[in-house]
């Protein structure tokens, strides 16, 4: 019987479970997916995150950790499963009800349960704790039940999930303790505790926060760029204001929450929600209007090829969950032209549609033109002679202003940077 059962093991929970392990817990890592048992259970993992490999290794190696496809009685089980939107922007807790299910014929009385995934207010009581009653045990009084969301920046995930700041909200104070035991072995941040519904709303706030305050950078940058003004140097001055942080504007935003939560508190509270609503629509429109920009110039046509820079959804990662590229792919293929997607960390192949290659100068080859959509390290320091010597226009647009702008012009291209209207 383990310690702790941690159900799903990709991005959060993975190096939930080998935190958990090197902290000296004996920890059972569940997964639907075979491959990640077995890489697991050998040390390895797909992931590039930083420290990973290594924290992995050490807590295989210790014994602590091992990986399974089956639930098994433990003391602790911790819900680590992505809570995806559907296309028509509801959320899907098929994976989070799937674990409850999974966990109902192993729960023993005494048991803790976890929610660590992005949910609607209520997930925790109304979904798993009301499937776990299904067992005859009551949440709060024969099992503890809390949730417990994450807060971390991909790509810094191990050092944030140890250093970060958490909340706990337990369906009752007993339960919120005994979560706070466990994540005090590893967590060095501030540990506060509270209800469920409080840490459930806490989670899609702040995600919603940042999807507003980019969504503002956005509607500004669209300003400038009618108005014919650089937003970028205007966002530097109006941030000298002592109360003013203007965010960047941008293609859009992407990955597994930012794009996804506001959506969680636009169905759950429709009369509520129209700034939120408005938000998404904004970010989610930044790729095509810099598409529309594009055409304008006559230098894209349909029929025409349009070479993508970054399928990753934010710079030096290799997550294109949810990318702005995948946007600026269909808004393109709409209108026959065709794409092609180069990114040097996202590994090639397909990507839930979005095909992805590693090899820049075939992207380039014969485009019209090209767009840059996430900064990466990579990327800064691209000469105008690649883009030179195999594109066949001479049209750039970069999505990040991250390009050098004055070589490329003076190579004979037109750079369209997002919120400038300045030629």
């Amino acid at each position: 019987m383990a310690e702790i059962c941690v159900l799903g093991l990709g991005y959060v929970g993975l190096p939930t479970a080998s935190l958990l392990a090197n902290a000296g817990f004996h920890v059972l890592g569940v997964d639907i997916d075979a491959d990640i048992v077995a890489r697991l259970n050998s040390g390895k993992t797909r992931m590039e995150e930083a420290g990973l490999s290594t924290l992995v290794s050490a807590a295989v190696n210790s014994g602590n950790l091992v990986a399974s496809m089956a639930v098994e009685p433990s003391e602790t089980f911790i819900i680590c499963v992505p809570t995806p939107v559907t296309a028509e922007k509801t959320v899907d807790l098929n994976a989070v009800r799937g674990a409850a299910r999974a966990i109902l014929p192993s729960i023993r009385k005494g048991a803790l349960v976890i929610l660590e995934s992005t949910s609607p207010v209520g997930t925790t009581r109304d979904a798993v704790g009301s499937i776990l009653s299904e067992s005859g045990l009551e949440p709060g009084r024969d099992f503890d039940l809390c949730y417990c969301p994450e807060r971390v920046l991909p790509g810094n995930t191990v050092a944030e999930l140890v250093n970060n700041d958490r909340i706990i909200g337990g369906i009752t104070p007993d339960s919120a303790r005994r979560a706070e035991a466990i994540y005090a072995r590893f967590c060095q941040g501030k540990i506060s505790l509270t209800d469920d519904r409080t840490a459930e709303m806490c989670k899609l706030m702040e995600n919603t926060y940042r999807d507003v305050n980019v969504a503002l950078a956005n509607v500004f940058a669209r300003i400038a760029e009618d108005v014919g003004i650089d937003v970028w140097r205007a966002i530097e001055l109006a941030s000298l204001h002592p109360r003013v942080k203007i965010l960047k504007p941008g293609p859009g935003v992407g990955g597994h929450c930012i794009p996804v939560d506001p959506w969680f508190l636009a169905e759950s509270f429709p009369q509520h929600a129209a700034l939120l609503k408005c938000a998404r629509e904004i970010n989610d429109g930044q790729a095509s209007r810099l598409l529309q920009r594009m055409l304008a110039t006559g230098k894209l046509k349909p029929g025409g090829k349009l070479a993508i820079l970054g399928a990753a959804y934010k710079a030096d990662i290799d997550d294109p969950r949810e990318s702005p590229a995948a946007l600026l792919v269909l808004a393109a293929q709409a209108l026959g032209i065709e794409t092609a997607v180069h990114d040097p960390i996202v590994k090639a192949g397909d990507h839930h549609g979005l095909r992805v290659s590693n090899d820049l100068a075939a992207c380039l080859n014969a485009a019209d033109a090209a767009a840059l959509l996430t900064e990466h390290k990579q990327y800064r320091s691209l000469s105008s002679k690649i883009f030179a010597e195999h594109m066949r226009g001479r049209l750039i647009a970069d999505g990040r202003n991250w390009l050098n702008h004055a070589t490329l012009r003076s190579a004979g291209f037109e750079v369209l940077l997002i919120g400038s209207g300045v030629s």
